[in-house]
């Protein structure tokens, strides 16, 4: 151990300071070279991620397209049933004023009608 004391005592200051200064410098290259493959890992992983969410995104975007398409449909065929129900009932409406005679819709045929409406037999 004092051997190796001696020889580097015999080593001129500067360059060992040297030698110490280019051994820092080789460490922190190898630092930045490790940050930099895991900032590259974590970019690719954040990419990979991001399109993930995308994908799910677009998926959940055609799902309610798709609900949206099937439930519009249904309002149409509801609306379209209660237009007909509404044009089958004016007439019956309709008819029966004109069966009674009557001017204010109050005779038997049209008591039956509304009878009809509400859920009760009638005749």
């Amino acid at each position: 151990m004092g051997i190796l004391i001696s020889a580097l005592r015999k080593i001129p200051p500067s360059l060992f300071v040297i030698a110490l200064l280019s051994f820092i410098s080789f460490y922190w290259m190898q630092q930045n070279a490790n940050l930099r493959g895991e900032l590259a890992q974590a970019n690719e992983r954040f990419a990979i991620e991001r399109l993930d969410i995308a994908n799910a995104y677009n998926a959940e975007l055609r799902r309610q397209a798709a609900l949206n398409d099937e439930l519009t449909a249904r309002l149409i065929e509801k609306q379209n049933q209660i237009t007909a129900q509404l044009q089958q009932l004016e007439g019956v409406i309709n008819d029966a004023v004109n069966t009674d005679g009557s001017y204010n819709g109050i005779g038997a045929d049209s008591l039956c009608v509304y009878r009809r409406a509400y859920g009760y037999n009638c005749k």
